[in-house]
């Protein structure tokens, strides 16, 4: 890996790296796939460097590739390093090299789903704002449930942050998994992270599964701490699972901050985010730490506001720290790009399901009065437990 001699690093991004053998270079670039130390590896960048003999200010000698890699096989899968190709023997991996076997299925069965399966994980272009994913998931399709989405997959969105506080049964979830679909479909969502209230996380998951394809691996304080027993002390314990849904209870723990703090996320959802306003919280301290070392944040809450701006502006301070201003006051146009808020009379909603939902009822007043039980309970509530006067 990281080599101890000195190099001088030039500008360029990409070029051809040599084998430790002697053979002649091979050109590589970010995407290739190589095999070093009897691992595969992802490659994320070339460089040219030049060796210095030393550390003494010398004319530079021959070049050497700087060659960084994402591991891919099981041993080193997710983990980092840094060859160079002086050092390492590096053998890419041709894909045109691949040894072709018949396919003996019915009708071609085996190839046609190898097929599919690649084209599925196929990744969309960034910049490209069409919903490539949202019409092929087992949900009923409905337009403003697209809204969200649309408003994620922004050009100008560099950051992917947004605050989903439709009201109850306008299908936040729906919309979670919707966004969390597209950016995976994009390549930006390798690493995701559901925090929920415990008593939502089965269900979470089962959603995000059945309806979206997007298998989350549902962990607890024993969980986690059978990872660390199998892993190195020195390897974070999430890193093993791309894609995990904990509850907000087990993470805020103090024994999993510095972890968190040293782990960079594609993608984090906060389910229930109005617990996590009190800045004087474990909720709060855990859902800052996530913020701050995730790409795209994800909010939702049915109930935003409290009534009190400051618990409000530390949401959207979690989402943009910019659109909060220094009196504490709300940028207002920033706010509006972070925000989707609809009830069921709202123009988009109530079109596509305003005549599902029965109208209510006008509320009526019904005096009931207390038996001599329920009053006895009640004056010794008041006397003994809410108002002692001994």
């Amino acid at each position: 890996m990281e080599s101890s001699q000195s190099v001088l690093p030039t500008s360029k991004d990409h070029a051809e790296t040599r084998r430790n053998d002697g053979q002649q270079p091979v050109t590589l670039a970010p995407g290739s796939v190589v095999e070093v130390r009897d691992e595969e590896w992802l490659v994320t960048g070339v460089q040219t460097v030049y060796e210095r003999a030393n550390h003494q200010e010398v004319t530079p000698s021959r070049p050497v590739q700087r060659i960084e890699v994402q591991g891919l096989s099981e041993l080193v899968r997710d983990t980092t390093a840094v060859f160079f190709d002086s050092i390492d023997t590096v053998t890419p991996i041709d894909p045109r090299q691949a040894p072709l076997i018949n396919d003996e299925s019915s009708g071609y069965r085996d190839a046609k789903l190898w097929l599919e399966a690649t084209l599925m994980k196929t990744a969309t272009a960034v910049e490209d704002t069409n919903l490539t994913v949202a019409d092929g998931m087992l949900i009923d399709p409905k337009e403003y449930q697209q809204t969200p989405v649309r408003k994620i997959l922004d050009p100008q969105n560099l950051r992917p942050r947004i605050l989903l506080a439709d009201a109850v049964g306008l299908g936040k979830t729906i919309e979670i998994g919707l966004i969390l679909a597209e950016l995976i479909k994009r390549g930006r969502g390798d690493r995701i992270l559901v925090v929920t209230p415990k008593h939502v996380l089965e269900q979470m998951q089962h959603e995000m599964w059945t309806k979206f394809a997007i298998p989350f691996v549902r962990l607890d304080s024993q969980g986690i701490q059978r990872i660390r027993q199998k892993l190195p002390a020195t390897r974070n314990p999430f890193t093993y699972f791309k894609r995990a849904i904990i509850s907000i209870d087990t993470l805020k723990s103090d024994r999993y901050l510095s972890h968190l703090r040293r782990h960079k996320w594609d993608a984090v959802v906060i389910d229930e985010s109005h617990n996590v306003t009190n800045t004087n919280s474990l909720n709060h301290r855990l859902a800052d730490t996530l913020a701050k070392n995730s790409d795209a944040l994800i909010l939702a809450s049915a109930t935003p506001h409290n009534g009190k701006k400051e618990s409000f502006a530390e949401l959207i301070r979690l989402l943009e720290p910019t659109a909060v201003k220094p009196d504490g006051n709300l940028d207002e146009e920033a706010v509006k790009k972070l925000i989707v808020r609809r009830h069921r009379y709202s123009e988009d909603v109530k079109k596509e399901v305003g005549a599902d939902w029965a109208e209510r009822k006008e509320p009526q007043a019904r005096i009931a009065h207390a038996s001599l039980e329920e009053n006895a309970v009640a004056e010794e509530l008041d006397q003994i437990w809410l108002h002692p006067t001994g």
